[in-house]
């Protein structure tokens, strides 16, 4: 064996590895580790400003945990119904699921996670080599951040252990790893859950290693890695993993639509699926300048394109349209709506009204595309239309969410609640309690 001593860490590095051509590129510097750093490059963070101001990791409760048994019929129609069957077809979605299914079991990784993390990257569409970011397929895998770590059918990484890094290897033989079986959707699958099983066991010796440095930010989950490699600079990708993760789990279970409250005997639910879902933004913020800038209207609630928004609760549409540039909507078929040029619309873009009595309306803004016309019957938990920014010009997709009474506007949030994480009211709150990744056993 042969050692490598620092002020930190004792490194110890099989002689039979560094033979096989595996390369330390430890120094007795401390910040220095036995391996090719792995540093993510261009990770998309939606809504950064605002999820970094108000967000951190405690203020979330204990993720769900994966079930036992896992039935893949059931978790392959869960997978169909968060991608949208119109956009992968029966066939394909039988086939993704299945493999995510089977790789999920050979690597140990949580087959929930897998199909969230696919959803979140690509919306189950296999991609081609991207030149701007050089990701690659139904995952979007960082090949060059891997590939030094994967010879002879396995990956290579390291475990701290006693303050010792110890080599360690998992098998991968099945297919070889470069950018085209990388971007091929079964053999992207595979590899996903490879790199996954790595960051798993890696998660508590990266924590310790990286936890004093530069950028580092706190996080729950070893998902982060996927975007960040070995220090994780933000906890924003993982909650949008972990939320996927949780619509997934929802469909599979079929709990049905989560309740959330009542407004004078008006019973309501979430209007996004995957709950709880993230405030992004409350009810009577002061936008734009702090003296003299408007009030937000309502509460906006991080989301991603093309997501299903639901009715909060049983009611009649009064409006069906598009908000325009003049301060006045025009009013037109769901069908008219979607295809209405966005660029001829207002700040509100296209939105649904919903009367659900007893005073209360409800107002659902910036959507993508809407399925309901004016004056229909809806129920509580009915589609009305997909998540979009249709209207909103500095700010990635989202719902824009709005109740209204005779008397003026409410703060839906104080009506939500159980299905909210919303940061205005825990910061004044105890901190939820949680355990950690290693203890949720997904």
């Amino acid at each position: 064996m042969m050692k490598f001593k620092s002020p930190r860490f004792t490194v110890v590095v099989s002689a039979s590895l560094l033979l096989a051509g595996i390369t330390c590129a430890y120094s007795a510097v401390a910040g220095k580790w036995p391996w090719q750093r792995r540093i993510g490059k261009d990770v998309e963070i939606h809504h950064k400003q605002q999820h970094e101001e108000r967000v951190r990791p405690e203020m979330w409760p204990q993720e769900p945990a994966t079930p036992t048994d896992v039935d893949d019929a059931r978790f392959i129609d869960a997978f169909r119904t968060i991608c949208g069957d119109k956009r992968l077809g029966a066939e394909r979605g039988e086939k993704f699921g299945t493999a995510i299914l089977t790789f999920a079991r050979q690597y140990d990784v949580d087959p929930f996670l897998m199909g969230g993390l696919i959803y979140d990257q690509s919306r189950c569409l296999p991609k081609q080599p991207d030149n701007e970011t050089r990701r690659y397929g139904l995952s979007r895998i960082d090949v060059a951040m891997h590939a030094p770590h994967i010879r002879e059918g396995q990956y290579n990484y390291w475990i701290l252990e006693n303050d010792q890094w110890s080599a360690r290897a998992v098998k991968a033989e099945k297919y070889p790893f470069n950018l085209w079986k990388a971007a091929n959707p079964i053999s992207n699958i595979y590899w996903t859950a490879v790199i996954l099983s790595v960051f798993k066991a890696q998660q508590e010796s990266l924590a310790t290693a990286f936890a004093n440095a530069f950028e580092h930010a706190t996080y729950r989950h070893y998902v982060s890695h996927w975007f960040f490699g070995d220090n994780v600079q933000s906890s924003e990708p993982e909650d949008r993993i972990l939320t996927a993760r949780r619509r997934l789990l929802e469909y599979y279970n079929g709990v049905g639509i989560a309740a959330a409250g009542e407004y004078q005997g008006v019973k309501l639910v979430s209007p996004l699926d995957g709950v709880p879902r993230m405030v992004l933004d409350d009810f009577g913020r002061r936008r734009g300048n702090r003296k003299t800038g408007y009030r937000h209207q309502g509460m906006d609630l991080v989301a991603e394109l093309d997501e299903p928004i639901r009715a909060v609760g049983d009611g009649k549409t009064v409006f069906v349209g598009v908000d325009m540039p003049d301060a006045g909507s025009k009013r037109m078929t769901g069908e008219e709506a979607t295809r209405f040029d966005p660029r001829k619309m207002g700040a509100g873009g296209r939105y649904v009204a919903i009367n659900h009595g007893n005073g209360l309306r409800s107002y659902y803004m910036h959507m993508d595309t809407i399925s309901v016309d004016d004056w229909r019957d809806v129920k509580a938990g009915d589609i009305i239309g997909t998540v979009g920014r249709s209207g909103s010009t500095d700010s990635g997709p989202h719902l824009h969410l709005e109740f209204r009474t005779d008397n003026g506007r409410l703060d839906p949030a104080a009506f939500l609640q159980p299905v909210l994480v919303d940061p205005k009211r825990i910061a004044g709150a105890a901190q939820i309690s949680k355990q950690s990744a290693a203890e949720q056993h997904f």
